[in-house]
């Protein structure tokens, strides 16, 4: 088969989104498909992450991702991605969020093509950010896909009854981790990873680490990201003194080299989809604390098995009382550092491969 994946855009993103993304496009090429990412980008979409050479990257470079489009601009895109089914013969298209489904909905369905609606984000987005004011409007929209993807099949009861039915459950595939080598130190250390962003409440982290430091001085926190919050959290630190605890680094493409360095990985995320730096930290080993209000953090985290949940009452006083619990408890590293590694199995191999697959498959015998 020909499968189009189709995204807002691939340059400067990174992140889960991204290598969910590489991982999906490459299970295909490994079964024999040919796959072609199409983004908003000027040009071929550039990853962060290593990309298989078989994927074929195409950049409609209409308008700008980044902003608003005018009416000229959906137009435009819509007849390119129409012209672009027919040329590359495509079977399939899927695409990674409701961004890019607005795009390439009407001209697949106008082709009579399957589209797959492959949300990235637990359904809590819309009820918390700006979009909850036209969510009916949104899922209004989900009745053009021929199927919607979602991470865990708890999502499923948060959407309106008549899109149930389409609705199928393949999770992340995350990697398996051949060596679980933790380096020692005086210091109790955590991580956090993921964008800066205010989705990811790293402001609030980092201002709850200053506080809670100053109890706790054999501590320290690295950050493994970038994103649009990244000149305040510099400000944070440099204004909290905190630059000998508190460390901000460039995105990792080698977690693992990250996890090494850890004792723990917090994740204040106010949603998630299925977030690929708890679960890769859980598969190396190593625990992690977040907030029992956020999808997919909950899904993967068993309070006082894997990790620790705790409620969120207020975003910073929370986050320091999380940070409290864990380092109060850390004599359970040893247990849940063990539990963690057996709590992800199911979501590594190929078994999520295996789910698109057939999806896809089901689909074009239709």
């Amino acid at each position: 088969m020909n499968i189009a994946i189709f995204t807002r855009n691939l340059s400067h993103v990174m992140g889960g989104m991204e290598r969910q993304l590489l991982s999906i496009a490459s299970g295909y090429c490994d079964r024999g498909h040919k796959v072609l990412v199409v983004s908003l980008d000027a040009k071929p979409g550039e990853t962060f992450f290593a990309s298989d050479p078989r994927i074929l990257f195409v950049g409609i470079n209409i308008g700008i991702a980044s902003r608003k489009a005018t009416f000229k601009e959906r137009f435009r895109r819509q007849v390119y991605v129409y012209k672009f089914l027919g040329s590359e013969k495509i079977d399939v298209s899927i695409a990674f969020m409701t961004g890019s489904f607005w795009y390439s909905a009407i001209p697949s369905r106008l082709k009579g093509k399957p589209i797959v609606l492959a949300e990235r984000n637990g359904p809590t987005i819309y009820k918390r950010t700006r979009v909850r004011k036209f969510n009916w409007l949104i899922f209004a929209s989900m009745l053009m896909a021929s199927s919607i993807t979602v991470q865990f099949a708890s999502y499923i009861k948060s959407y309106p009854t008549y899109l149930r039915s389409r609705i199928i459950v393949i999770p992340n595939q995350i990697p398996i981790f051949e060596n679980l080598r933790r380096e020692t130190s005086s210091e109790f250390r955590f991580i956090f990873a993921g964008r800066l962003s205010n989705q990811k409440q790293i402001n609030e982290l980092v201002q709850a680490f200053i506080q809670f430091h100053a109890k706790n001085l054999n501590t320290r926190l690295d950050i493994f990201g970038d994103g649009e919050q990244k000149n305040n959290v510099l400000d944070l630190i440099n204004k909290g003194k905190a630059e000998k605890y508190i460390f901000l680094h460039p995105p990792t493409k080698i977690i693992q080299e990250a996890l090494a360095h850890a004792d723990v990985m917090v994740a204040p995320s106010l949603w998630e989809g299925f977030p690929n730096s708890v679960a890769e930290a859980l598969a190396y080993g190593v625990p992690v604390g977040g907030f029992d209000d956020c999808e997919g953090v909950r899904d993967l985290i068993v309070s006082g098995k894997n990790g620790w949940l705790i409620s969120r009452r207020d975003s910073l006083r929370s986050q320091v009382e999380l940070l409290e619990t864990i380092y109060r408890e850390r004599n359970q590293l040893s247990r849940f550092s063990v539990e963690a590694v057996k709590s992800v199995l199911e979501y590594q191999g190929e078994a999520p491969n295996h789910c698109w697959e057939k999806l896809t498959r089901n689909l074009t015998a239709l």
